[in-house]
């Protein structure tokens, strides 16, 4: 049987300095230790904010993806997770989100809104991304002919479908920046916040409901497609596109890219994919939560692998 994650538990009398307070619901620390800085966020009530972002990180990894390095942690008896500064203390960069990059292109950009802001749409984002100026994130390694910003946002997409990713809005996703040489140094950031994601929402009712597929338009096939990406095909739209959808728009300016990233997909096992899951402590994770984040991972698989037959 697979080792199980480890849960840290936080002492923030004595283990933690504290760097910043955020809301109720985060705060900034450096380990005393190490010296490293991380944010602990606290999960809401009733959800599984904390296992639905440690399983999406660890399939980031599968994948090939930079994303945020995440703990299970519970800070004073109360569950949530660790998230690692991959700014690394700003070393690596000042991360600017996807609404301050959008307002470049345009000044009337709703930077302060965060509902239903149309303007994050498709040809924004293929406006902004393959500019030269936005590269690639240093120290990573990348599957050959992955050359562009765009061709790794586009990976970010695909894990958005597989996952069942809801919150990849302006704010969840940006760019580093940092002087280099007296220029700037501008990168795609890591993906990070994806505690939207595998059904972490759902009551264990509904889990099974859906699972099981017994009443009408409930079954897992319903709930996976509608997904909402949070991007819009065009700037107006009343509906953002779903998370398959915005996939499929995005890749026709990468289609080179869109194979490489489902071979990679099609490359990993379903049992690496079920390990993800199955190595969530029990205390955190239910035997029903375990097998719907699995049905739905498998599901969702198919339909992006059917996109290549």
């Amino acid at each position: 049987m697979c080792q199980s994650y480890p849960v840290y538990n936080l002492n923030v009398n004595e283990k933690l300095q504290i760097e910043q307070m955020g809301t109720k619901t985060k705060f900034w620390f450096v380990n005393i230790k190490d010296n490293i800085r991380w944010l602990f966020k606290y999960n809401r009530q009733n959800t599984g904010e904390d296992w639905s972002e440690k399983i999406a990180s660890e399939i980031a990894e599968l994948i090939g993806l930079p994303h945020a390095i995440v703990e299970l942690a519970k800070c004073e008896d109360q569950r949530g997770v660790l998230s690692k500064d991959f700014t690394e203390r700003k070393t690596k960069g000042n991360l600017v989100h996807g609404n301050e990059l959008l307002r470049v292109i345009d000044s009337d950009y709703p930077m302060k809104q965060f509902w239903k802001v149309s303007q994050h749409s498709v040809n924004n984002i293929i406006d902004v991304l393959p500019r030269d100026f936005v590269r690639l994130p240093y120290g990573y390694s990348f599957p050959s002919n992955i050359d562009t910003a765009l061709d790794l946002f586009l990976g970010y997409l695909m894990f958005d479908v597989l996952i069942g990713n809801t919150d990849r809005h302006h704010e969840n996703w940006g760019v580093l920046v940092r002087k280099e040489d007296s220029e700037l140094h501008v990168e795609l950031s890591p993906t990070f916040d994806h505690a939207s994601s595998l059904g972490r929402e759902l009551e264990e009712t509904k889990r099974e409901s859906l699972l099981v597929g017994n009443s009408y338009k409930a079954d897992m096939s319903t709930y996976a497609q509608r997904a909402s990406s949070a991007i819009y095909l065009n700037t107006g739209d009343s509906k953002p596109l779903s998370t398959l959808d915005a996939f499929v728009e995005i890749s026709n300016y990468a289609p080179h890219a869109r194979d490489i990233w489902l071979d990679k997909l099609r490359d990993i096992a379903e049992d690496s994919l079920k390990e993800c899951i199955s190595r969530v402590p029990r205390s955190i994770l239910s035997d029903m939560s375990e097998e719907f984040a699995f049905q739905l991972l498998l599901f969702n698989r198919n339909r992006l692998l059917n996109l290549i037959g």
